[in-house]
């Protein structure tokens, strides 16, 4: 038994359930809206009785050595107490049983997730021997000067774990810049395709992402996807570091320059992978199905 555990209007977990579904597998979706409208039990550790929510009003035995596909998201903060309050509540006693739970989990929700802290996130891939593009976090009008002085052009990135926009800012941008307004996190402009790689324990998927625009994602923007190879150098950095952050699933974000040089972005821990995996005609899904499933992983 495969569960997938999440938001119901989730693309991405209903992409998961749908291809694991294809592959011949039973999932059951645990929709997160539907467990906080029910009195719920969640027992930890797992192995200590039976833990049990509802899903659209029907009860749901959950079975710690069964497997689960995990995308919690905290919706605490826009919610109206007491509904705020049950919803956290909820989302720690859930961590609590995917922590403990013996069945196989994609993500723990105790693994490394710093990149709700670019900085740090930056700091500490650098660390590990990925090229990352310099950067600087502050609200002191004179060193944003000095870094925009420097490098010319930066790109301006939320400094929490919130998807933003990706915007090209230069000295001229902070002309008017005022201390009340940071801080503000800056990292050097990097130009050059954007390759994305899924990896699912040691399988990797590569996409490299041709577009004019800084930010691909961003409405509008003209894009061409192309599956590619990553150097196997790097390959195995990935894996080594995915494995050292206890993630079994991570998307990572490049920037390959006019030499030929990976520049690292960020590594998310927990992808919204849905466009990514129909391009790749499924192949990340089947991995992540694989690993899911109680058997020896191959990807």
């Amino acid at each position: 038994m495969l569960y997938a555990v999440g938001l119901n209007n989730d693309k991405t977990l209903q992409r998961f359930a749908y291809q694991a579904r294809e592959l011949g597998e039973s999932v059951t979706l645990i929709n997160l809206h539907d467990v906080c409208c029910e009195p719920w039990c969640i027992m930890i550790p797992s192995s200590y009785k039976e833990s049990r929510v509802y899903n659209d009003s029907q009860e749901l035995v959950l079975t710690p050595e069964s497997s689960y596909f995990v995308r919690l998201v905290d919706l605490s903060p826009v919610l109206p107490e007491p509904q705020g309050s049950i919803w956290r509540h909820m989302l720690i006693a859930f961590s609590g049983f995917l922590e403990t739970a013996p069945g196989k989990v994609v993500n723990r929700p105790g693994a490394h997730i710093h990149n709700g802290a670019k900085p740090y996130h930056e700091w500490w891939l650098a660390r590990r021997g990925f090229s990352v593009p310099p950067a600087i976090t502050t609200s002191d009008k004179k060193a944003i000067h000095s870094f925009l002085r420097r490098h010319k052009k930066g790109i301006v990135k939320a400094l929490c774990g919130m998807r933003g926009t990706a915007q090209i800012v230069t000295l001229e941008d902070f002309e008017e810049f005022h201390r009340e307004q940071g801080p503000v996190h800056i990292q050097r402009f990097v130009p050059g395709d954007d390759v994305r790689v899924h990896v699912v324990c040691e399988a990797i998927h590569a996409e490299r992402i041709v577009c004019e625009s800084v930010d691909y994602r961003e409405r509008g923007a003209i894009t061409e996807h192309i599956p590619t190879i990553i150097p196997k150098a790097l390959e195995k950095m990935l894996v080594r570091t995915s494995a050292e952050m206890k993630l079994v699933f991570t998307g990572w974000d490049f920037k390959v320059d006019a030499n030929g040089r990976y520049w690292c972005l960020e590594v998310n821990p927990m992808p919204g992978y849905d466009v990514y995996d129909k391009r790749a005609k499924g192949s990340i899904s089947k991995s992540l199905v694989n690993y899911l499933r109680n058997e020896s992983f191959n990807g």
